[in-house]
């Protein structure tokens, strides 16, 4: 038998030289501050973990600090595996991270107790800690086989290389070819590489330094049906050697299970003894050294049978793990198992694994059939990943658990758990398939199950594309529910829907009957009822009961009261109630539920004229919700952000923030969403004098009825510079009514003023003179401005001049302190046709303000209010570093030094957001 050589070192590196200099480069740019992410992918074989082991050594040669860590087939459902093996160096050094992401990863690592850890504040205690290293030597990230890598870790690692461009920090990552479900994963590396085959010359080189004795004939045979894969060129070589150059006559198979079938071979010429002490290997991949002995001697093994495979370089011991020369000779060791040997051999390892979690898993893989104390284990165990934040592995043990259990109730109710996790998980369409399965074993006297499954759904259906439960559907559970705080609380869910999807009245009637069945001494009862009931509008009392009982409870009720309330035509109420969503969220790390109420505050602090507020809000619900994969919320939040800069003036960013609302995915089915979009380019029109296409746009906010109630008070100015007056009637007989009803003075003012900007000369001063009154009583400042100068620009007209500056220059100080630089324009040429000499544009300093970013902002004012960089970048969801950048960008644009300074540098915008 002629003796194979496999290359290593720089001949196992032959055709690389393009790809060794991309990885170069990135290593360099790194080591000088510009951080980045590759993801290196490719089959089975062709040589990602070479490429990264050269680039590893040379990084460390540079003066890296590398840090490791590698996904293990089988081991994807322990939560946090990865994380622990890439961190634990840096674990004395969680002291420097803020509070809230020190919190975070010390539940992670089981340092300490405490809410389960956010996955967007885990993600920047990760990073920061990276930062912090990076300050004293350059970071080298080395994440290989990510495919198999568990999902709370893999999640964390895809977090990090579009964040680390500022730092000398580089994530280098392997992950296989086809994983269409981790695809995203290409998206959060700024660079991605694919391995391609081996040039035929390149190939050839290698085979060659094999040393194996091969005839020409041979030769080209192996370099055919290795289609230059470099690990198929050296085992097939090897495989030849093996059988003494005897063919099967067979066709050759697929490429990788060639490759399994050359692995298998080599073990074949093993001793019994040592191929069943690899399949324990193989088994327990990732596994500490003596977890493995002791498995092997407890099946009758012992120690020495492993020699044959260290020999022959199958298995190399690595530090206290046993690896394989290749993982697909693990998955072929363990694929051409029969199921009771593995059965054997998993019963083994539970016996003997110390982690609970991997034992449980272990016994539950050796369970034939039916087995409840294997379900109850990975129950427990789903229950503490859950605690630790690893919800999609909690979701996966719950669905394992109920696959194990025959007692359908359990069953129902380990698979309302896993759908639950799932969807804190974000994977939204596992979530609905697992509900699915849920309803089809829950039993109608399951009270609780059904609930908790309607709960996931109704979440899901608001937070991702899920359809879930129709209103009626969920009246009709509410009836079986047999308490009347159930009802109620499965009634109010009814009538969210109602409010957000725009249901039909037929619909909105059949939940407002369900609910005035119901106790009226429940605050949730009244709020659900104003979501479907225009004429049951809240109480202050009731308004405060609920807020201070929703301290307690879910934030997402917080969200109905603060529905009821802005749809009512109070958005003071609204705008108190989001305040208290976000405090109540943010305290409770819970960041989807905090940028859902950062979102809803947005609109109505716009609303009552608060655009810096109103704009800081949506921009950081906006970035948010995209790094959490909230697109409805994502594109709503765009919508806010699209009108406040169209009042601004800001014409390409609301153009941009209007497209990315249009385009983001899972909005189509919220009419919500779709008038708040066309309110934005309404506005944008307007500001630009497109009165025709200001008109057009408006009337697009009739699909909702809520936002239309609203932007329908923009529609009479365009509708009277267009000869178009009849179409505001519809929208004034809705607001008369809706201000009859609930006596809203903001709401007051708009249709006044509307009704003003349409009347005839002789009856519009009265409607101006009402508005003004109303608007005084509103507080709404911005439309209080806007209304002062549509009656002055009425005035001047009717040459009342004196009277027009009387209202003109109150107008102009207000839009200036706002910021709504084309109002403030508007308002300069009319004091200028009246004779008057207004204030000058802004100066340069408010200039110098504009041109901070949101972001740049929001952190400015925090740090004006004299919060740390750390008690920012927990406020912010940033890393504290940073945060250090962000404030050195607006030192330099405000020509400022210090943080003292901050205050009098920002001006009117130094107010808190």
């Amino acid at each position: 038998m002629a003796h194979v050589h496999r290359p290593d070192g720089p001949v196992a590196l032959v055709g690389r030289d393009v790809e060794l200099a991309q990885l170069r480069t990135l290593t360099t740019a790194a080591r000088a501050g510009h951080g980045g992410g590759l993801l290196v992918r490719g089959e089975a074989g062709i040589g990602k973990t070479a490429l990264v082991d050269a680039g590893a050594d040379a990084a460390e040669a540079a003066g890296f600090h590398v840090l490791r860590c590698r996904g293990f087939r089988g081991e994807g459902d322990v939560g946090f595996a990865g994380l622990h093996e890439l961190l634990h160096p840096l674990l004395d050094r969680l002291d420097v991270l803020p509070a809230r992401q020190r919190a975070a990863l010390e539940v992670v690592f089981g340092l300490a107790d405490g809410v389960p850890a956010d996955r967007l504040v885990l993600g920047l205690a990760t990073l920061g800690l990276l930062e912090e290293v990076a300050q004293q030597t350059p970071v080298l990230v080395l994440v290989e086989d990510l495919q198999w890598l568990d999902p709370s870790s893999a999640e964390t690692v895809a977090f990090l290389p579009r964040r680390v461009a500022e730092s000398r920090v580089l994530v280098l990552a392997t992950t296989r070819v086809g994983d269409e479900e981790r695809s995203s994963w290409e998206r959060s590396f700024p660079h991605v590489l694919s391995l391609t085959p081996l040039h035929e010359r390149d190939a050839e080189t290698l085979v060659r330094a094999t040393g194996a004795d091969l005839p020409a004939k041979v030769r080209t045979r192996i370099l055919q049906e290795s289609s230059g894969n470099p690990l198929a060129l050296t085992e097939l070589a090897a495989q030849h050697s093996r059988s003494g150059g005897q063919s099967s006559g067979e066709a050759p198979a697929a490429l990788p299970r060639r490759l399994e079938e050359a692995f298998l071979g080599e073990a074949l010429l093993l001793p019994t003894a040592t191929r069943q002490a690899l399949l324990v290997a193989a088994t327990a991949e990732g596994a500490p050294q003596q977890e493995v002995l002791q498995a092997v001697r407890s099946l009758g093994l012992s120690d020495a049978d492993l020699l044959p495979a260290q020999r022959s370089r199958l298995l190399q011991l690595s530090g206290d793990r046993f690896t394989f020369r290749h993982p697909l000779i693990s998955s072929a060791l363990y694929d051409s198992a029969g199921s009771s040997a593995r059965a054997r051999v998993h019963g083994a390892l539970a016996a003997v694994t110390r982690d609970p979690a991997r034992a449980a898993q272990h016994r539950a893989a050796a369970a034939m059939g039916w087995d409840e104390d294997a379900a109850e284990e990975l129950d427990g165990v789903a229950q503490r990943a859950l605690g630790r934040g690893a919800a999609a592995e909690a979701a996966t043990a719950w669905r394992r658990a109920a696959a194990l259990t025959a007692e359908l109730d359990r069953r129902a109710g380990l698979l309302a758990s896993a759908a639950e996790a799932a969807r804190q998980a974000g994977a939204s369409a596992d979530a609905a398939v697992l509900l699915t399965e849920a309803r089809a074993v829950t039993a109608p006297t399951q009270h609780r199950t059904l609930r908790r499954a309607a709960r996931t759904d109704w979440l899901l259906s608001m937070t991702a594309d899920h359809q879930g439960r129709g209103a009626v559907d969920l009246v009709d559970l509410a009836a079986a529910m047999p308490g009347p705080d159930e009802r109620t609380e499965v009634l109010a869910w009814a009538a969210t829907k109602c409010s957000v999807l725009q249901e039909p009245e037929d619909v909105r009637a059949v939940v407002r009957a369900a609910l005035r069945e119901q106790d009226t001494d429940r605050p949730l009862q009244r709020v659900a009822l104003a979501l479907v009931d225009p004429g049951a509008p809240l109480d202050p009392a009731t308004f405060e009961r609920f807020r201070a009982q929703a301290q307690q409870t879910d934030g997402v009720l917080l969200n109905c009261l603060a529905f009821s309330v802005e749809d009512a035509g109070d958005l003071a109420a609204a705008q108190g109630c989001w305040s208290t969503a976000v405090e109540v969220a943010h305290a409770s790390t819970r960041t989807s539920d905090e940028v859902t109420a950062l979102c809803g505050r947005s609109t109505p602090r716009l609303g009552r004229g608060d655009l810096p507020g109103g704009l800081a809000d949506a921009e950081q619900a906006l970035h948010l919700s995209l790094e959490l994969d909230l697109p409805v919320v994502a594109a709503m939040a765009a919508t806010v952000v699209a009108r406040a800069r169209a009042w601004r003036g800001e014409r390409e960013r609301a153009t941009q923030a209007l497209q990315q609302a249009r385009t983001l995915p899972a909005a189509a089915p919220f009419t919500r969403v779709h008038a708040s979009a066309a309110w934005a380019a309404g506005v944008l029109a307007l500001t630009e004098g497109r009165h025709a296409d200001a008109l057009a746009d408006l009337q697009g906010a009739a699909v909702n009825a809520a936002v239309a109630l609203w932007a329908g008070g923009d529609l009479a100015e365009p509708a009277a510079r267009s000869g178009r007056p009849d179409l505001v009637a519809d929208w004034s007989r809705t607001a008369a009514a809706a201000v009859e009803a609930n006596g809203s003075p903001h709401l007051a003012m708009l249709l006044e003023r509307s009704r003003a900007l349409l009347a005839r000369a002789d009856r519009a001063q009265a409607h101006f003179e009402a508005a003004l009154a109303h608007g005084v009583r509103s507080g709404a400042a911005f439309d209080l401005a806007r209304t002062r100068l549509h009656y002055g620009e009425w005035l001047r007209r009717e040459r009342r001049i004196t009277e027009a500056r009387e209202h003109l220059t109150p107008a102009l100080e207000a839009f200036d302190s706002l910021g709504a630089l084309p109002l403030a324009e508007r308002v300069r040429q009319e004091l200028r046709a009246a004779g008057a000499e207004p204030t000058p544009v802004a100066a340069e300093q408010d200039v110098a303000v504009r041109s901070l970013t949101a972001q740049e902002l929001l952190v400015a004012r925090l740090a004006a209010q004299g919060l740390s960089n750390r008690e920012i970048a927990d406020q912010v969801y940033v890393s504290h570093r940073t945060v250090g950048s962000h404030l050195s960008r607006v030192f330099a644009k405000l020509q400022i030094a210090r943080r003292s300074q901050l205050v009098a540098a920002l001006g009117d915008e130094a107010r808190p957001a």
